[in-house]
């Protein structure tokens, strides 16, 4: 199954971020298209956007300028799997990124937010007895999570703007 196995992006940071947005693995359109979550009906940069009251805009460069602009970090809790298709529930054979080293190479993140079941779990695994910093999991953005629609989904990531720079 080595023909599936895929790898996360790098981290997406500065020594401004305060703080990290953490995924499990880059979908297959955020892979084909070079940039986390680009399926079209996920919904991260719409919520970033509504909690910000700034347009991510729709090119990959813009989208990082928006992430630091607003002193966010992301990255994923994976570094690379096997996996058919897109879902977290089929990951298998996964390494963990080496989110403890990001996070000694950002000294001003105060917390770190997971995007989904899945992420938690594998911080949870991988990472969190290595991290002394809160943690708070919030519902996936992905469209696989249809659970109370993006109304819901905005509501339990209000909890980000309280740390966003806007």
């Amino acid at each position: 199954m080595s023909e599936n196995r895929i790898n996360s992006f790098d981290p997406i940071y500065d020594e401004n971020s305060k703080i990290l947005i953490l995924g499990t693995m880059p979908s297959i359109a955020s892979l084909e298209q070079g940039m986390y979550y680009s399926h079209p009906r996920n919904a991260f940069w719409k919520i970033l956007k509504d909690l910000t009251g700034d347009d991510p805009g729709n090119t990959n460069a813009s989208k990082r300028s928006f992430l630091l602009r607003h002193n966010i970090a992301l990255w994923d809790t994976l570094s690379s799997c096997e996996r058919q298709g897109s879902l977290d529930g089929n990951i298998k054979e996964e390494r963990p990124n080496n989110v403890a080293g990001l996070i000694k190479s950002c000294p001003l993140i105060q917390v770190i937010f997971l995007n989904g079941g899945a992420a938690l779990k594998y911080y949870k695994r991988y990472h969190a007895s290595k991290i002394e910093l809160p943690y708070i999991a919030l519902p996936s953005t992905s469209p696989a999570n249809a659970r109370g629609g993006y109304e819901k989904k905005l509501e339990a990531w209000r909890k980000v703007a309280d740390y966003i720079v806007k």
